[in-house]
């Protein structure tokens, strides 16, 4: 079987992580052929140390015709180069989710990649239970709440927080409103309630809730979602990652998980 070829946009932390559980689990499948990222030497240096071909510009990318290209850059890389890479027949994997908060964004992706025949995927990143959620949505009636628990220093720099100085002893809610209120407020730490929200309902409909919890070691993220035959609740912890602690590890893990469904011959959704 021919491997599938995979291009990366951005390759931080988490796409470093990504790529280490790359080559443990499904680098029979796949391949990695290079990365589209603003170069330092550190970056040319572990791009040459793994064999990694090294894109100026997305068309240079694009050229070398990818089955999949992971974006682990951030919501503007979604914004600047989803069209293209859709409209080249190219399936994407978005990795900044609360870039889809954008609704005319989000509605330009999907018709584009409908006209295109590619895909565009959303990976279960720091939650999960996506198939159960899309359940819950086919009654009219569905419901969504999403809380977020965590660290002071993981909402650090948030604009909805700017002048304000979080607790260190007490736990405080910090934030009650919409998925869409809450990725302006927190650009950089509600892609969670953005993908449950796109899983759901939609980003006005999507109740969410920001803890600020001292001491908290994990990014907690609870979803509890119902309607008139059903109701669920989902709690999922996860470590942040030690350099973005806005981020979680297993983000990174959850697209390698993505990518095995996508070719394995039993499919679980």
């Amino acid at each position: 079987m021919q491997k599938k070829r995979i291009s990366l946009i951005g390759c931080g932390t988490l796409g470093k992580i990504f790529l280490e559980v790359f080559e443990k689990h499904i680098n029979k499948e796949y391949e990695i052929d290079g990365i589209l990222i603003r170069t330092t030497e550190h970056i040319r240096e572990f791009a040459k140390d793994h064999n990694y071909f090294l894109y100026d510009s997305i068309e240079s990318l694009l050229e070398r015709k990818p089955d999949y290209v992971v974006e682990f850059a951030s919501a503007n890389a979604v914004r600047k180069y989803g069209k293209q890479i859709l409209g080249a027949g190219v399936s994407l994997v978005v990795v900044s989710v609360g870039a889809l908060a954008d609704e005319e964004l989000y509605n330009m992706l999907k018709r584009e990649a409908k006209v295109s025949n590619a895909k565009l995927y959303i990976p279960s990143g720091a939650i999960g239970g996506f198939d159960l959620m899309r359940t819950i949505a086919l009654g009219q009636d569905a419901k969504v709440k999403i809380t977020n628990l965590k660290a002071p220093a993981s909402l650090k720099g948030a604009p909805y927080l700017k002048g304000r100085t979080l607790s260190l002893e007490s736990e405080e809610i910090i934030f009650k409103g919409n998925a869409k209120e809450a990725i302006q407020g927190f650009p950089k730490n509600v892609n969670v309630a953005v993908a449950a929200s796109l899983a759901v309902s939609n980003m006005e409909d999507a109740e969410v809730e920001i803890h600020s919890v001292p001491g908290q070691p994990s990014n907690t993220h609870r979803i509890e979602a119902e309607n008139s035959f059903a109701k669920t609740k989902i709690e999922i912890s996860s470590i942040p990652d030690p350099v973005n602690p806005k981020s979680s590890v297993i983000t990174a893990w959850s697209v390698v998980a993505l990518l095995k469904n996508l070719i394995d011959p039993i499919q679980f959704f």
